[in-house]
Parts: C-alpha cells; sequence; structure tokens
C-alpha cells in the first residue's frame, strides 16, 4: 500500500469512528439527604453549597427526611434547593412506626414541591390510603419500591416510581424489573452506585447523597 493510500484509509477510519453514534450514558435523577445530613448541613451554613453540587452533578430532584426537623429549617432547605435549581420533594420515612394517617402525611410534605412514599408505606398501608393520598394532595407523588413488591405498584397515581436496586448479587434482574415497570433505577451509594457505567440510558436515583463531610 503506498503512503496516499494509508492516509486515504486512516481518513476514512476516522469518519467512521467520528459518525458512530453515541452510546447513551445514565442521566442522574433524585438524591435522598438524610435527617443527620440535613441537620449538618443547616447547622454549618454549607446548604448552599451542597444543594449546588447536587445540581452540578446533575440531579434534578432532592428526596427530604424531615423527621423531627424544625419548622424554619424545612422551609430552608426547600428554599435553598429551588435557589438551586432542584426539587426539594419530603421523603416520608417510617410511616408506620409512626401511625400517620393520610392528613399527616400530606402535613409532613407541606414544605416540598412533592412527597415521597416508599417500601414502608406499601409493606403496611392498604391501596385505599395510597388512593385517598392521591385525591387530597395535589402535588407530585414519588414512589419508591423494593424489588419484591413490584405487585403493590398503584395502576395510577405515581408521579414517578423507581425500583431500590441496592443489591450487587440482584442488580441485572432489578434492571429488567425497572424497565418493565418504566421506573427509574436507584442505587446504593454503599453496593451499587459503581455500576451507574452500565445503565446506558436509564435515569437513576442514589441512596444516600454521597457526602465525605458526615
Amino acid at each position: 500500500m503506498t503512503a496516499t493510500l494509508r492516509l486515504l484509509a486512516r481518513a476514512c477510519g476516522a469518519a467512521t469512528l467520528a459518525l458512530a453514534p453515541a452510546v447513551a450514558a445514565a442521566a442522574p435523577n433524585g438524591t435522598w439527604l438524610s435527617q443527620p445530613q440535613i441537620w449538618f448541613y443547616s447547622s454549618n451554613g454549607s446548604l448552599p453549597r451542597v444543594m449546588a453540587r447536587i445540581r452540578a452533578e446533575g440531579y434534578r430532584v432532592v428526596f427530604l427526611d424531615y423527621r423531627k426537623v424544625a419548622d424554619s429549617v424545612q422551609r430552608e432547605v426547600a428554599q435553598e434547593a429551588r435557589r438551586q435549581g432542584v426539587v426539594p420533594v419530603v421523603w416520608v420515612q417510617s410511616p408506620q412506626y409512626r401511625r400517620m394517617g393520610v392528613a399527616d402525611l400530606v402535613h409532613e410534605a407541606r414544605h416540598g414541591d412533592g412527597i415521597q412514599v416508599d417500601d414502608h408505606f406499601f409493606a403496611n398501608y392498604n391501596p385505599a390510603a395510597f388512593y385517598q393520598l392521591r385525591h387530597v394532595y395535589t402535588k407530585p407523588i414519588y414512589c419508591s419500591i423494593q424489588p419484591f413488591q413490584a405487585g403493590l405498584v398503584p395502576s395510577v397515581g405515581c408521579n414517578q416510581l423507581d425500583v431500590q436496586c441496592y443489591t450487587a448479587q440482584t442488580f441485572q434482574t432489578c434492571l429488567k424489573l425497572a424497565d418493565r415497570l418504566g421506573a427509574v433505577v436507584s442505587l446504593s451509594t454503599q453496593n451499587t452506585l459503581g455500576h451507574r457505567t452500565g445503565l446506558g440510558p436509564r435515569l437513576f436515583n442514589t441512596f444516600l447523597w454521597p457526602d465525605q463531610t458526615l
């Protein structure tokens, strides 16, 4: 092969690579802030920095554990999330242990732009309670389940559903379930966050926000 032909071959190869479709990467959707994280960030004045980092990393939603968090702090956290372009959603933790009715759920979510009911809710409340919540709560409802709870997903009413794919051993099976349900894939920072590079074009949540300051 002459030098000219070799140059042409290289040029054709480069053009082929340039024209090849890019593989879609997984996109961040939401992340959770625990009660201790909220207390910590609000007490040391770092909420603006944290919310800015969450948004900079591509997350659009922050799920907030407001149990025993002062009302003024709840408002502060939600307002800072909005300022940074992140949707504040109140994550109602373990409502069964607090004997919460639907009215209590709505009250707990009063400072958020949505409410999240998770696997604890679906394990301990009947479908009528969910549909009552859907009837009285006018903002988005985010539903979160464990993989074995697929049969408990309401037929209507969840504005977004996620499946908790927190175990590496069952990760691929969990992905298939999430695809079947049209759900966001929730990853554990300890066990499955490292698998996000293999998610393809799926949306993912991160439990919890992986900040090393705590």
